[in-house]
């Protein structure tokens, strides 16, 4: 692929950080990070999880006394399905756990389709489908530039399209983001600004480089660049699924092993399921070694798993259950339901998965359909209050 910055005009300009400035510059951002992270997590695991395991419990009360229909617990759904998703947009905003979970490209194809969706602008990603490995905080600080970038095209840019463009060369990965707006002459005088003093700050720890180019009527490009450390990038491990042991699954109720980190969930799942006399769940936990230790021990047919746990993510339970031949079935539960996470969760060689928000509505069948042999992925377009 060829690299983009060699066809830049004669105009591009470094933009370069005042030396005094760089120490409080680095600690802002830091601080303004941990705060995010903060806030994000706060929403996710207690106001998000509790609205979900709110969700289970009245679908459950609804089945036990054969409700199919009633106005009042119908219109608590949706004000519940309406509140999970401001939440969940608001908790990704302000730090997107996808970054970790499935790494920058993702990252970068959700923020590209909300803030299309937000702003009506014409936004494209145009990427490799396979980014080499690179650090978290390399990847934390390309993510913000391309958050920064977009808010000044939709305050200033005046732009109808937008895109973010990412090539790769042997050493160094570069990230652009060009807009088709009004653009701006004097590229120095916008060093002075908060954003990109900031951009430049978050690259100057990773020994990148910052570059603008813009002119009057021609647009804006952005392009930040970071080096790859070759050297240190692990080696691709092949995924090996095993064949499940035939076992007859309908002579027993069906084995589930939850995995969540907030108990709340882990309650309401044991709650929602302690009805179906075919489905028994036969250990909770809470962490991904804890989640290993158990599949081993317990031998459950599935594994409903979340993919953010902390510190390990979901993904690498799903590796320690397929190293130690598990005939478990794995159907990922979260509240992260974009496509590119469903086509992860299926190359992983999950059977299923269930979005949280839709877990009342989805649950039970996705188990059922995994246990008799099944797969179920329910596509995007079918989620509410996405």
């Amino acid at each position: 692929m060829t690299d983009t910055r060699q066809e830049l005009p004669t105009n591009q300009q470094p933009i370069q950080a005042h030396p005094d400035d760089g120490s409080l510059a680095a600690r802002i951002i830091e601080a303004q990070d941990n705060e995010r992270r903060k806030i994000s997590r706060e929403l996710h695991d207690s106001v998000g999880q509790s609205l979900v395991a709110t969700k289970m419990c009245i679908a459950k009360f609804k089945r036990e006394h054969s409700i199919t229909s009633d106005p009042d617990l119908d219109e608590a759904f949706r004000i519940l399905d309406s509140t999970l998703s401001e939440i969940r947009t608001l908790s990704q905003l302000l730090h997107p756990p996808n970054l970790e979970l499935l790494g920058l490209r993702a990252s970068l194809a959700w923020l590209a389709e909300g803030f299309q969706q937000r702003t009506g602008i014409q936004t494209g990603l145009e990427a490799p489908k396979a980014l080499p490995a690179f650090s978290t905080a390399a990847a934390t600080a390309l993510f913000r530039i391309a958050q920064e970038a977009l808010t000044n095209v939709h305050r200033h840019a005046q732009a109808s399209r937008v895109v973010l463009r990412v090539v790769v060369t042997r050493t160094e990965l570069q990230l652009e983001i060009a807009d088709n707006g009004k653009g701006f002459a004097d590229v120095e005088a916008c060093r002075q600004g908060v954003g990109i003093l900031g951009m430049q700050e978050r690259l100057a720890e990773l020994s990148g480089t910052l570059l603008v180019e813009s002119g009057s009527n021609a647009g804006t490009s952005v392009f930040a660049t970071v080096p790859l450390e070759t050297e240190t990038l692990p080696e691709t491990e092949e995924t090996v699924v095993p064949q499940a042991r035939p076992e007859d699954v309908h002579a027993r109720a069906g084995r589930i092993l939850v995995v969540d980190d907030h108990p709340a969930i882990r309650q309401g799942v044991r709650t929602f399921l302690s009805s179906c006399q075919d489905l028994e769940v036969c250990g909770e936990a809470s962490t991904a070694d804890e989640a290993a230790r158990l599949a081993e021990q317990l031998r459950p047919d599935i594994v409903l798993l979340d993919l953010q746990l902390g510190p390990k993510d979901g993904w690498s339970v799903v590796r320690n259950i397929r190293v130690m031949g598990s005939p478990a079935k794995i159907i990922i539960f979260s509240h992260f339901a974009e496509s590119y996470v469903t086509m992860a969760a299926k190359h992983a060689g999950c059977a299923g998965f269930v979005c949280k928000s839709q877990a009342s509505e989805e649950l039970i069948k996705a188990i059922r359909t995994v246990l008799g042999g099944g797969t179920l992925f329910r596509p995007l377009a079918l989620r509410r209050g996405a």
